[in-house]
């Protein structure tokens, strides 16, 4: 419970950059100012790393690596791989590492000579205002952040069963799906904020997110869900017009965690997209049960912009920037 917990904080804290990080490694009660010159920046999921040359207060020379959120995240508020180039003299906001602060840190922002300020999380990042309008749900979308962040704190307060909770006391980040390059499903990974397509095509619709590449498919000929036997890690969606509601029915899941909820067998998602009178925004609002897991449906909605000068960018996962802070776990 310790580490499910402490994850939780840090998640609330950071945002989705740190949503599945243990307490263990950076001290989020201390923020530290550091100038110097940038030697790198690896632009790799789910995790950029920013190198920089530095000094402490006392004056000792030091090269700090500080970790900030995934490019496909901090690509939809206009940060890209050429925003730090490699000499650049910048300010590092960041948190220490406790157990190597001269060596690697948590960023937050970086702030240029002229005083152009880079976000190294979604919680630092300004919210971009949809400005083009869309007659339909189907193109490219970004949830917002304080969608993701409710989430967040929906999954951390969520009723749990007994079965639920036994699972979660044992649970460490370390198991965590996403730690080995596997996203979560529905409809946790509705809400991260990174590109988001949904394609119309003639007997399904086609959901893809830039968050570790998920796909989904929704089919919308009528068929039934397959027997209980097969199941998918984004399970086996099938979906409807309402009027000018899309509602998607989603089971058949794998057996799965969403930030220390698990999920197995018997969870059911019932999701709803209803395009703003505007058509800059999707309402998204999702029901999630699990009599195994859940004693109470986990109820939730998040806020999708409007964003077609976005497509996914598709940088694969790397396993070893998923792992490399979980060392503690292990």
């Amino acid at each position: 419970m310790k580490h499910a917990r402490a994850s939780w904080l840090l998640l609330l804290c950071g945002g989705p950059a740190v949503a599945h990080h243990g307490n263990a490694e950076f001290d989020l009660t201390t923020t530290v100012r550091y100038e110097g010159t940038i030697v790198s920046l690896q632009w790799i999921n789910p995790h950029t790393v920013t190198t920089l040359k530095t000094q402490t207060a006392t004056g000792e020379a030091i090269t700090l690596e500080i970790e900030g959120s995934s490019p496909a995240i901090l690509r939809t508020g206009g940060f890209s791989a050429e925003s730090l180039p490699a000499g650049e003299r910048v300010t590092a906001v960041v948190s220490p590492s406790r157990r190597y602060p001269k060596e690697s840190a948590y960023g937050y922002e970086i702030i240029k000579g002229d005083g152009t300020v880079i976000p190294l999380v979604s919680a630092r990042m300004r919210k971009t205002p949809a400005t083009e309008a869309t007659n339909s749900i189907f193109g490219a979308w970004v949830p917002t952040a304080d969608s993701f962040a409710r989430m967040a704190r929906s999954l951390g307060t969520a009723a749990l069963t007994d079965e639920g909770r036994a699972l979660r006391s044992r649970y460490t980040p370390v198991a965590s799906g996403q730690a080995k390059c596997i996203p979560v499903s529905a409809p946790t990974v509705m809400t991260y904020p990174s590109v988001l397509v949904l394609e119309r095509l003639s007997d399904r619709v086609a959901i893809k997110t830039d968050w570790l590449g998920a796909e989904r498919t929704v089919y919308t000929d009528g068929r039934p869900h397959p027997s209980p036997q097969e199941r998918l890690p984004q399970g086996h969606s099938t979906g409807k017009f309402e009027g000018s509601v899309f509602v998607v029915d989603t089971t058949n899941f794998t057996d799965q965690e969403a930030q220390g909820v698990p999920s197995g067998a018997r969870k059911h998602v019932v999701e709803r997209f209803t395009l703003a009178a505007d058509g800059k925004t999707v309402s998204y609002e999702f029901v999630w049960s699990d009599p195994q897991f859940l004693a109470a449906d986990l109820t939730g909605s998040a806020e999708i912009s409007y964003r077609p000068d976005l497509a996914p960018e598709g940088i694969a996962c790397d396993r070893e920037s998923a792992i490399r802070y979980f060392r503690e776990f292990q």
